[in-house]
């Protein structure tokens, strides 16, 4: 307000000019002044997170091969296309997907990480994808020769530091079991060093029913089913690889 009457009447639009007794504040009193809030502090350690792109179907029935297995077409958007296991996975459960599910569940408490920033990178690529792309191919080999190594995956220096690779997405049908989705990661702290001083690598796996849909209206509940049974993953290989035993 006190901006607005300033422009007002520097453009000639405020009538009578008003005593300067008039638009004095009273002193505020001690108790009436409200402190300042604190900046809130920046965390002090970093977690490079990388989702994945590499979705793997595999059906181990009587009638072997993946093919379309589990497939399902003439669903309103796709209506006259085939869509495989594969694409579902990558519509229900993209990048994106994967990092709200990990956000909503908590990915440094889940972790016990504490003042943790969270920074992602570009998803791990689809395996099928390297055999026609070489500059990709070479990108992840030596992506996988740092893991190797034990070394650091990004640039960065700072002297608190851990990452979460997502290595795969992994769908699998078999008769005297059923439906799984398996889910591969790869854990790494660095804390100070150079190098990895904890390194957690494994798949854990949770079952589906619904996944993948035979009609229209089953696609809600198989997508929701995919993306529980995704985090249901990240839990247990966390309590199985990561923290066993805690």
């Amino acid at each position: 307000m006190m901006k607005f009457a300033a422009v007002t009447a520097a453009a000639g639009l405020v009538g009578a000019p008003v005593a300067a007794q008039d638009v004095q504040p009273a002193p505020a009193s001690p108790e009436q002044v409200a402190p300042l809030a604190a900046p809130a502090a920046e965390p002090s350690c970093e977690l490079h997170v990388w989702p994945t792109e590499n979705y793997i179907g595999i059906n181990t029935g009587l009638l072997s091969g993946f093919g379309i297995v589990g497939a399902i077409a003439d669903i309103e958007a796709h209506k006259g296309r085939v869509r495989t296991v594969k694409d579902l996975m990558r519509d229900y459960l993209g990048p994106d997907v994967q990092m709200t599910a990990l956000n909503r569940m908590g990915i440094t408490e889940t972790l016990k990480l504490k003042d943790y920033k969270i920074i992602v990178h570009e998803p791990t690529p689809f395996n099928e994808d390297l055999k026609k792309d070489p500059e990709l191919k070479a990108k992840t080999k030596a992506m996988n020769a740092r893991i190797k190594a034990k070394q650091r995956l990004s640039d960065s220096q700072h002297p608190c530091y851990a990452e979460l690779i997502t290595t795969h997405i992994f769908y699998h049908k078999a008769m005297m079991y059923g439906s799984n989705l398996f889910t591969g990661w790869i854990y790494r702290e660095f804390g100070d060093k150079p190098l990895a001083t904890k390194v957690a690598t494994g798949q854990v796996k949770n079952p589906l029913e619904v996944f993948p849909p035979k009609s229209a209206d089953q696609v809600g509940p198989a997508k929701a089913e995919l993306i529980d049974a995704y985090e249901k993953d990240f839990r247990e290989y966390v309590e199985k690889k990561v923290q066993p035993g805690s």
